[in-house]
């Protein structure tokens, strides 16, 4: 078997490499630097590329991706990766968001610490040999408000050490849960309106996206409180660094610590040019320690990635579905059968995809919204979203990039908790619309840890969520079902299995489990039986 190649394009810290160039079956380039069309000549020779800042991976570069399968950024944010053109192709996307979180944390509370007390003006002016203590009259942290925008890991890190202060934490995150920040000792706020108005100190800890370029401009400095200390160790352009030196200048803002911007590098700017604005070259991952985690890290995803054993920290995956307790495994499959059941019943363009969590199972949330992906579905959607499309598309259809081929096709997903349905418990409900029909299935796993089908639409029965199927409607009237069963017999096709259900005088569905394959000749033949309004092969 070939070896996995894979691309370095960033200075990765030393420890990284060698773990990748020990293993026998991993092949490693290193083009530090490499020029955007010589990445696009090779992209597709690759298993997978790893970056850090320096590279961007744009959707020019991913137009034909040959073999890429993994995209590994030895760091934590995602700006230089067109993750939504990635994740269209069926690339993973991982990132490394641990390996530098104490590194980013610290430097924000020495920058934090640093404008409070304006340390670097100080030595700055001893070191001209100047002794002036009352131009350096600062703030204490200890009794202040701190608010954090954004309560991710390094958000929550930040608000632990800024407790060890003797700080009030407050924290405005819509994604974020109450439970994770009472857990912190962190007062949630609803709106980022009453985080401004409140805080004495205040730190950006959020990736940027469409959402929070801009966050704050001249409109939120005027909501804050009169000599406010700000800092963003996070991304540039959340904080809007024009309206940041007029607040400044006009005395809004107390100071400023600043260690990245909207263009980098930068080397001039109205910024660097005030007393009270302390800025560092972008170096929050700076740490020897940093550097070495992030590359360790990622060079042990990458390879576990390529082999198929996990795909920890992918961002582009809403789920890992190795990492759903066991028992939720087993709905996860259930999901993805009764997708492609529908995929394989269902007539006409679909235009909503729905599926209901039904009971207290399913009260704790499974997936995570990380990043800008536009979707925030729990991973049983996303597996039978999947599950429905893959039947019906010629794209490659994956966990990854189902939510977005269904947005490329105007297809609605929703996904809703309920309590209870008519007399089920734990069942999952799958809905389909098309411009023609709608279906409706229902599942679950029992306590034999088999999950079944337990109804499509009006009718009822108890199917196992897998195999192959000879499915077909009927009139209900005498004779029908054994018709179907002497055409089967007389092709020497044995049935292993049998669900019927039926509306007396109306209509009835079969599903029949069968020990052999059903010639195209032998399906036509039960098509054209009296009383059948349809036949077909389900695989499930």
């Amino acid at each position: 078997m070939a070896p996995f190649k894979i691309l370095i394009t960033d200075n990765l810290a030393p420890e990284g490499i060698a773990i990748l160039e020990k293993e026998d079956d991993i092949a490693v380039d290193l083009k530090i630097g490499i020029a955007p069309d010589e990445l696009r000549a090779c992209i597709g020779n690759y298993d997978a590329i790893i970056t850090r800042s320096g590279t961007s991976i744009t959707a020019d570069l991913l137009a034909n991706p040959g073999r890429l399968k993994i995209i590994g950024r030895a760091g934590v944010g995602l700006d230089n990766i067109d993750l939504e053109a990635a994740s269209i192709k069926g690339i993973i996307v991982m990132n490394a968001p641990t390996g530098n979180t104490i590194a980013a944390t610290e430097l924000t509370m020495g920058m934090m610490l640093a404008a409070a007390r304006k340390i670097p003006a100080a030595n700055s002016s001893l070191k001209r040999s100047e002794w002036d203590r009352k131009r350096f009259m600062g703030r204490q942290l200890y009794g202040k408000t701190l608010g954090i925008i954004g309560l991710g890991r390094i958000g929550g890190s930040v608000a632990a050490r800024a407790k060890a202060f003797g700080m009030k934490v407050i924290a405005y995150d819509p994604y974020i849960k109450k439970s994770r920040a009472d857990g912190l000792g962190v007062t949630l706020c609803e709106q980022l309106e009453e985080l401004l108005t409140h805080s004495d100190f205040i730190t950006v800890h959020t990736p940027k996206t469409g959402e929070t370029i801009d966050l704050i401009t001249a409109r939120e400095f005027a909501l804050m409180k009169d000599g406010v200390v700000v800092v963003n160790c996070a991304r540039g352009g959340i904080i809007n660094e024009d309206d940041l030196c007029d607040a400044v200048r006009g005395g809004k803002v107390f100071a400023a610590a600043v260690d990245v911007f909207g263009n980098e590098p930068l080397r001039q700017h109205p910024l660097l040019e005030l007393d009270n604005v302390f800025v560092t070259p972008h170096i929050g991952a700076n740490t020897f320690e940093g550097q070495e985690g992030v590359a360790v890290i990622i060079a042990r995803q990458v390879i576990n990635a390529l082999r198929g054993k996990a795909y920890e920290n992918a961002v582009n995956i809403p789920y890992m579905r190795s990492q759903l307790p066991e028992e939720m495994q087993l709905y996860f499959d259930l999901a993805e059968s009764m997708g492609r059941l529908l995929a394989q019943i269902a007539r006409g363009r679909p235009e909503v995809v729905e599926l209901l969590m039904v009971g207290p199972k399913f009260k704790e949330d499974f997936g995570e919204r990380v990043f800008d992906i536009p979707f925030s579905f729990q991973p049983f959607t996303v597996a039978g979203l999947k599950g429905f499309l893959e039947r019906n598309l010629q794209e490659t259809v994956s966990f990854i990039n189902a939510p977005y081929l269904a947005k490329e096709r105007d297809i609605k997903v929703q996904e809703a908790k309920i309590s209870s349905y008519e007399r089920y418990n734990d069942l999952f409900l799958l809905r389909i619309r098309t411009d023609a029909e709608e279906h409706l299935v229902g599942g679950t796993v029992f306590a034999d840890r088999v999950p079944r089908v337990l109804f499509v639409d009006q009718f009822h029965l108890e199917m196992i969520a897998s195999g192959r199927y000879l499915y077909f409607k009927n009139i209900d009237k005498p004779g029908i079902v054994g018709r179907v069963g002497t055409v089967l017999g007389r092709h020497q096709i044995n049935i292993a299995g049998f669900n019927l259900s039926r509306i007396k005088g109306g209509k009835a569905v079969s599903f029949v489990s069968l020990d052999n394959e059903v010639p195209e000749a032998v399906l036509q033949e039960l098509v054209a039986l009296d009383g059948l309004l349809e036949a077909k092969i389900v695989s499930l």
